[in-house]
């Protein structure tokens, strides 16, 4: 038996060869986490929220027979994506990144077959929450926050922002935000698809606190507040960026997500005189090709690395 792994970690409408020998093909897809929104800037008496987290991706895992596949195919991993900005001017609210081309998408003889993206989280705001990101289903990406209102969720098997997702595709929900110095939610748990960002800290009368941890994936450990990166997945998506630390100096930006899938964490907040947090990166997407078949070259068991590099 010969087994070939291949690891695709970037590129748009790339080209993908089928080995001669192949007999089986199993392709694993993992959209992109969404991003986290930035911290919000306010006088120190002013309540705001810290900036939201980001939903998680979904993830894909079908096996195929070779012959279904032409003899090359197109394919497209989806992109990170920049967390919203933290406030940089006094009175100012955070900033929310509009996920763009964080879809992973594979062509199977003429039909594409798509691992949606999580939704991005809101920035900071004065006086009210931040909605968090939802998390992608098998059938649409994950809504982006809105305001105070979370995302809706992806079609079949995504979650809304602040939720889990016991499912065994769609993404996790980014945690929202409350308007006051409570330490910040944590982000949604998966148990195949990408975990939801932690919600950054906002702050109350002068008084600051910690932001949430992110969401777990399967059983990869929690990162809690701070600029925490979600833990990576292998062959599978990664856990949520922690939520940022508030500040009335020093807030802390969104832990990015877990790479693959894994959803930014949200910016603490801050007093005017500071700049915000930035919301963390929702990490790219991913794509395992594994072709199994006889080679008349080789006997055993044979593992190769992609150009892209594991």
């Amino acid at each position: 038996m010969t087994i070939l792994v291949e690891k695709l970690t970037s590129g748009v409408a790339q080209t993908w060869t089928k080995q001669s020998w192949a007999q089986e093909i199993r392709l694993i897809l993992i959209g992109a986490g969404g991003p986290g929104g930035g911290g919000c800037r306010l006088a120190s008496a002013t309540a705001g929220s810290g900036g939201a987290g980001g939903g998680g991706g979904a993830f894909i895992d079908r096996t195929y027979a070779a012959s279904q596949f032409a003899s090359t195919e197109t394919y497209t991993v989806g992109a990170q994506q920049t967390g919203g900005a933290g406030a940089t001017s006094d009175g100012a609210n955070g900033s929310q990144t509009t996920p763009s081309g964080a879809d992973t998408t594979f062509t199977i003889n003429g039909v594409t077959l798509t691992a949606y993206a999580g939704g991005a989280g809101t920035g900071g705001t004065s006086g009210a929450g931040s909605g968090g990101g939802a998390g992608a289903g098998l059938d649409g990406a994950g809504g982006s926050g809105s305001g105070a209102t979370a995302g809706t969720a992806g079609a079949n098997g995504g979650v809304a922002g602040a939720t889990a997702n016991t499912g065994l595709y769609g993404g996790a929900g980014g945690a929202s935000g409350t308007s006051n110095n409570t330490t910040g939610a944590a982000g949604g748990n998966a148990v195949r698809g990408g975990a939801g960002g932690g919600a950054g800290c906002g702050k109350g009368n002068a008084a600051y606190g910690n932001g949430g941890s992110g969401g777990q994936s399967r059983d990869r450990a929690v990162m809690t507040h701070g600029a925490n990166q979600g833990n990576p997945g292998f062959g599978y998506p990664g856990g949520g960026g922690a939520g940022g630390d508030s500040s009335a100096t020093t807030p802390t930006n969104g832990g990015d997500g877990g790479v693959p899938g894994g959803g930014g964490g949200g910016g603490g907040s801050t007093s005017n005189g500071h700049n915000a947090g930035n919301g963390g990166i929702g990490a790219r997407g991913e794509i395992w090709v594994i072709s199994y078949g006889e080679s008349s070259s080789s006997s055993g068991i044979s593992r190769a690395r992609a150009a892209s590099g594991f």
